[in-house]
Parts: C-alpha cells; structure tokens; sequence
C-alpha cells in the first residue's frame, strides 16, 4: 500500500503539469543581431585601405577618423556571403576589427615603394580638399576682421580730422585724456589703411579660391533670388548707366558676379533689377542707400 500511495502522486502531478499555460511568445520574438551603423559621415568619403578576403568571404574597410577631439581607426565590413540585397556596410566586431588590421598591415608592408608614394600623395590631395571645405569657415572671420579694421581707420580718421579742424589742439598729445601726438595718430592712421587694404585682398582671395571650389564640385548650393530698387536719383552722377552698375560690382563683394546665374541691369526708367543671393542683395541695397545718403548731404552743403 506504501507504493501504491507514491505511484498515484506521481501521476498527480504529471496530470497537474500539463494544465500550465505554455510559452508561445518566446518562438514569436526574433533575436535581434545588434550591428551598429557606420557614421553616415564615414561613408561620403573614399575608404583609405580596402581588402577583400575570400576565405571568409568579407570586404573589408579602413578609415583613418580624425577631427579636433578624436584620432581613430574604424573598419567597416561587408558580408558577401548573404544575399545582395542584404549586403550593406556595418562596423567590424572587436574580432573583425583585428582581423582586418593584421590584413592591412601585412598588405602594406608586401607593397613596392611606388605605390607607397602614390598613397601619401593621395592622402596629402585629400588633405587639400578638405583644407577647402574650410575657406567658409576662413571667410567669416576675415569679414569680422576686416570690419575690425575698418572700424579702426574710421576711429584714427576722425581722430586726426577733429584735430585738424580744432586749429592744431592736442597736437603734442595729452597724457592725462590719454592722447597721443598728432603725428602718431597719422601714422597709426596710415597703418590701419594698410592693414584694412591687405586683409580686403586676402578676403577677395578666399571668396576666388571659394567660389573655384564651388565651380569645380559643382556645389549647388547657391540660391538666387531677384529684387528689384530705383536708382534714378543716382544716374545724374553717372556719365552712363553702365557706370553705376560696374561701381556697384566692383564695391560689392566683386567675386559674386562671375557666378552662374547672377545678373544685374538698369531700365531705362531707373530702376535697379538684380539676381543674386541674399547676402549681396543687402549688400547692394546698403551701398545703394550710402550713395544717396551722400548725394543728399552734397546738396544741403551746396544750399548752404
């Protein structure tokens, strides 16, 4: 009777385990493979090594990332072993990654001296343009500079004019107003002349080299817009029309007028019509107001 106690409790118990409810959700959830992307940056650029393995049946991809805060190697990987469309690239596993670079090494050192010279001449064009991409970049403090500058000439200008208005004062200086003598201040004047005429020209330089650049990678980028303003009081200081609009070209940012696209003309009911980009429209605008803001104070002198 002791065994036949046992034997129904067994049975018991494998009746009772079947009355749980299965799991029917782990067959249901795929195991995701985390493979991360490559930086979407990474890829617009050529790969600076790449070696295609066919034991493994892997192209691998080596890419020297450099920026201000970081210095590293990165290697991406396609697996030629899946189906094409499901070849992309991803970045290499720790394993993968050493791999690779015990390949690239043994591959470098198997290669002849002229294909070694070639690679960093490669490497140094690259470094070229991407020394390009940052003449914006150069452009936007030289402007700041060179409004610095102008800003200075303007000071040092009034200074010496009001002096030479004021009948010779302050023409030895005066150290308790902290002014210095009158020939300094021109000679400080002149300095400052130099210094906003050079930084003027190295500022047309970097919108050529720019605007070479543009041309060359057929960067579109450019957005024109058009506008339209009356001239008409400005054209009896002008012999012909075309005057104006060859002042206007030479005054405002001279470099933008040779690009596809821009066009400038004068109706013959003085009316101004331009094509351009934004930047030079305001530019064009302001000097066009300066020149009238002058032309009104030469005839308010002359009605005195």
């Amino acid at each position: 009777m002791r065994h036949w106690g046992v034997v129904p409790g067994l049975l018991a118990l494998l009746a009772l385990s079947g009355c749980f409810p299965e799991d029917t959700w782990s067959d249901r959830i795929p195991e995701t493979i985390d493979e991360p992307e490559p930086p979407e940056h990474l890829l617009r650029k050529q790969a600076d090594f790449r070696l295609f393995d066919p034991s493994v049946r892997k192209e691998f991809f080596l890419y020297f990332y450099e920026d201000e805060l970081i210095n590293q190697e990165l290697v991406t990987v396609i697996n030629h072993a899946l189906p094409l469309d499901d070849r992309r690239p991803r970045m290499a596993t720790r394993e993968e990654h050493d791999y690779a670079i015990r390949m690239f090494m043994e591959d470098w050192r198997a290669r002849g001296q002229s294909e070694k010279i070639r690679y960093f001449n490669e490497k140094y064009s690259q470094e070229v343009s991407r020394m390009n991409t940052l003449l914006d970049e150069k452009i936007s403090y030289k402007e700041r500079e060179v409004r610095d500058f102008d800003d200075k000439r303007v000071a040092l200008a009034a200074d010496v004019k009001s002096r030479e208005m004021s009948g010779g004062a302050f023409a030895g200086g005066d150290e308790k107003l902290n002014l210095v003598s009158a020939d300094v201040a021109k000679r400080e004047l002149a300095r400052a002349e130099r210094q906003l005429l050079l930084s003027q020209g190295q500022l047309m330089i970097l919108q050529y080299l720019r605007d070479q650049r543009n041309s060359m990678y057929a960067r579109h980028s450019l957005v024109l817009s058009n506008d339209t303003m009356s001239v008409s009081e400005l054209l009896a200081n002008y012999p012909v029309p075309e005057r104006l609009v060859q002042d206007i070209c030479q005054r405002v940012q001279p470099a933008s007028w040779s690009r596809p696209g821009v066009r400038i003309t004068i109706a013959a009911d003085g009316t101004l019509s331009l094509t351009q980009s934004r930047d030079v429209i305001v530019g064009v605008r302001d000097y066009v107001e300066k020149l009238k803001d002058e032309q009104e104070a030469r005839q308010r002198a002359a009605q005195k």
